[in-house]
């Protein structure tokens, strides 16, 4: 069984390059973080991947 999903923004529509150059900066900056406890980090992991429909 499929599941289809409808989207959230259309296709083709697109960050504006200054957003996108910061939301890439501090996504990186998130990454090096080593100072939260592991269940904060799932928490946190759980979350985004419920914002972005991932199944991970």
């Amino acid at each position: 069984m499929t599941i289809v999903r409808d989207r959230r923004i259309p296709e083709g529509v697109r960050a504006a390059p200054a957003l996108s150059k910061a939301l890439n900066r501090w996504q990186a900056a998130a990454m090096r973080l080593s100072n939260l406890d592991p269940v904060t980090t799932e928490l946190v992991r759980l979350r985004c991947a419920h914002h972005h429909d991932c199944k991970t």
